[in-house]
């Protein structure tokens, strides 16, 4: 009993210690249970407690749109089916490892909206949305602490993304700084943006720029804002707001949508409190097809293969499936290819319209038009077998075959030899690209000249353009001169005919050959004799020297080098008695006699010619010497100076007129053959006279261009000098270069 009593003493005296020894066990939070499919709910939450609303499972991607009122402060919290019963239990769970940070609103109150959409790291996973009104041990008074019943409803669903959807998600920024809600994204000019903003807290601005100002932009504080896109600013977001901006000036650069949080532009968000937005990006891409080609279609050949392309449709944000070009070729409404290319071929010129559809796949289409312009531009094709040179004969058929083949038709054919058209067809059936033929006979007739002639195909096609291949043909003689006509002595004969020895016998052959233009004849008479001799022409003379019979031969020959031959047996006898001298010995003195008579005239001639040049040049001396013995002083020396250094006259070198250099005419015209000498007067006229010949006055002026030069004909020996008088002077003195005579030269 008294053991009793103790124990019991000792636990009253123990107990308050034992209650402030051992820590307060923490409970297991129990909330109130929803789901997404009772949605839309109003709840009063009392004091200390909470609403778990399940929202099923969600697959990575996938997005939920959120709508909450309160009107006390509440903690939305969100947790991952792994990560609630770490909330429920009390434990600490006000980290990224166990809540979702971006769709967590701790001490809201009022109404917001934001989407969150289901991390890209996670498999398929049961996600919990938690309405909190209590205090807990682990948040040390962070968020809303309770105290009383507050009234909230809650609206949720999946959210079915719009086509071209970049980024429908909440973004939480820190004061000073900044997120990328979409990009780089590469967008076709032309294309609509639509950027929706729901902001939850803070005020943040929402900026569009390109490649190069985000480069600027992202790593600096000290920003200048001017780089953006101004046309697609959103400042100071504190509603839900939205903007429309179509895309343009942005060239081949990337895009960004960029959430600042930082201070300024003018009339931003200031930047200094947490902020968290829903930015929604949505594209209404550019629909334009756009018909390509690298032919040019304004001036396409016919029969020429053409390729189509709609790669150059604006398709940046993948608007449109290949499968969705169609192609309408010749213009009847109705899709005839389909596909990002096609391929066709017109064979006749005209103007074709061509149509390409484009639907987009959000289910919008467009279509547009061009007209290709279809023209002739090929010459054609033509072929004439062969290759060398063709020769033929005159009286052989020349056979000649040629191919041709046009892109659009041919109209007509034309043969032609030496340019001329000597046979045309205008009656032609082939296809296009098809090759068809033609040949031509032509006989060669003397009509045409022998040698090198130029055989052509001319083929004109429907267009009028035309084509032609030539051929070498040579015409060439076959057959030899024919001898028409042989004659001796005027006399016509067969093989044989007579002469006579020292006698001249006259031979003469006419042949004809209407393929040459010229005949060639040769004659070989006492061939194989000492005396053999040939003579060229179709008429010869000889005169045969010796008794027996002799072979006269006459080769013909014409230009191609044919020859026909013709012989002749003559039979020589002896001279004729008593008749004298024959014709041709008359002949043969006379010249002889001709020739004496004319050589003795010739030498008689030279040397009265000698003679008188002689004579000429006695007198020249003694006139020379008379002129050295008499020469005065000039009357110049006060003048220029010194009489050798005068500068009107080259320097005096005495020059001998030799015998050549009179002129053999004037001698003739002047002298008397039949005279061996001339005596000193006769001398003295003849100098006279030729010192006169040529000369009217004995000063010369020279020509226009050689004012001041003066040629005289000196008084003394006739030569003829010239010289230039310098500046301001006349006329002068000065000594003849030839023979030294003193001469007055004057202007």
């Amino acid at each position: 009993m008294r053991r009793a009593s103790l124990i019991a003493l000792a636990i009253l005296v123990l107990a308050p210690y034992a209650s402030t020894a051992s820590p307060v066990s923490r409970g297991v939070i129990s909330c109130s249970n929803s789901s997404m499919d009772s949605l839309p709910s109003n709840w009063t939450i009392p004091d200390q407690s909470c609403i778990r609303v399940d929202l099923g499972e969600l697959q990575q991607g996938e997005s939920i749109a959120f709508q909450i009122s309160s009107d006390n402060d509440v903690d939305i919290l969100l947790f991952s089916a792994s990560t609630v019963s770490i909330y429920q239990s009390e434990q600490t769970y006000r980290i990224d490892s166990v809540w979702q940070s971006e769709s967590v609103f701790e001490s809201f109150s009022g109404s917001g909206e934001w989407h969150w959409s289901v991390p890209s790291d996670r498999e398929t996973t049961r996600w919990y949305l938690v309405i909190d009104n209590l205090a807990h041990p682990s948040d040390a008074g962070h968020g809303s602490q309770g105290g009383q019943a507050s009234e909230a409803s809650l609206e949720a669903g999946i959210i079915t993304p719009e086509p071209f959807t970049l980024s429908d998600s909440i973004h939480r920024v820190e004061a000073d700084s900044f997120s990328v809600a979409a990009g780089p994204f590469s967008v076709d000019e032309g294309t609509q943006m639509r950027i929706q903003a729901r902001t939850m807290q803070g005020f943040p601005d929402i900026f569009v720029m390109n490649e190069d100002a985000f480069s600027l932009y992202s790593p600096s504080e000290n920003w200048s804002s001017s780089s953006r896109i101004v046309s697609a600013d959103m400042l100071l977001v504190t509603t839900e707001r939205t903007n429309l901006w179509e895309v343009s000036g942005i060239g081949d650069e990337d895009l960004y949508v960029v959430v600042d949080n930082r201070a300024g532009p003018g009339g931003g968000g200031a930047g200094t409190s947490h902020a968290a937005v829903t930015v929604t990006v949505t594209l209404t891409p550019i629909l334009n097809p756009i018909i390509s080609s690298e032919t040019n279609l304004e001036s396409v050949d016919v029969g020429a293969q053409v390729s189509l392309s709609a790669l150059d449709t604006p398709n940046k944000s993948e608007q449109i499936e290949g499968s969705s070009f169609s192609w309408d070729i010749d213009d009847d409404g109705v899709s005839d290819a389909s596909g990002y290319s096609v391929t066709h071929v017109w064979d006749s010129p005209g103007i074709y319209p061509v149509r390409l559809w484009a639907t987009s796949t959000d289910s919008r289409s467009a279509s547009s038009t061009i007209e290709v312009s279809v023209i002739d531009q090929s010459d054609p094709v033509v072929s004439i077998g062969g290759g060398e040179t063709i020769v033929k004969g005159y009286g052989e058929v020349l056979e000649i075959s040629g191919w041709f083949s046009d892109n659009w038709g041919v109209d007509r054919v034309d043969w032609l030899l030496d340019g001329n058209i000597i046979e045309s067809n205008y009656s032609i059936q082939t296809g296009v690209d098809e090759d068809a033929s033609s040949s031509i006979n032509i006989e060669v007739i003397d009509d045409f000249s022998p040698g090198v002639h130029i055989v052509s195909l001319l083929v004109t096609d429907k267009s009028g353009r035309s084509s032609q291949d030539d051929l070498e043909v040579s015409f060439v003689d076959i057959t030899p001169p024919e001898i028409l006509l042989q004659l001796v002595d005027s006399l016509p004969y067969n093989s044989q005919a007579e002469a006579t020895v020292g006698d001249p016998v006259i031979f003469q052959i006419s042949a004809i050959d209407n393929q040459s233009s010229s005949i060639s004849y040769t004659w070989i008479i006492e061939q194989g004799t000492e005396n053999e001799i040939e003579f060229i022409g179709p008429q010869v003379i000889h005169v045969f020297s010796t008794e027996g019979p002799q072979n006269v031969y006459c080769r013909v020959e014409n230009e191609a080098g044919l020859t026909t031959f013709a012989e002749i047996l003559v039979v020589v006898e002896g001279e004729e008695t008593g008749g004298g001298l024959g014709a041709l010995g008359l002949a043969i003195i006379a010249v002889f006699v001709i020739g004496i008579i004319a050589v003795g005239g010739f030498i008689a001639f030279n040397l009265a010619v000698r003679r008188k040049m002689s004579d000429i040049v006695e007198q020249e001396e003694e006139n020379e010497e008379e002129a050295q013995t008499t020469e005065k002083p000039p009357e110049d020396v006060g003048m220029w100076g010194q009489r050798t250094t005068n500068p009107f006259q080259p320097s005096y070198e005495p020059q001998v007129r030799t015998p050549v250099e009179i002129d053999i005419n004037d001698l003739i015209d002047k002298t008397q053959i039949s005279e061996p000498t001339m005596g000193t007067s006769e001398v003295d006229e003849l100098q006279s006279e030729i010192a006169n010949l040529d000369l009217e006055t004995n000063i010369e002026k020279a020509s226009d261009d050689d004012s001041r030069k003066v040629r005289k004909d000196c008084s003394s020996c006739s030569d003829r000098f010239e010289l230039e008088l310098p500046p301001g002077i006349d006329s002068a003195y000065t000594n003849c270069p030839h023979c030294g005579s003193e001469e007055l030269v004057g202007l």
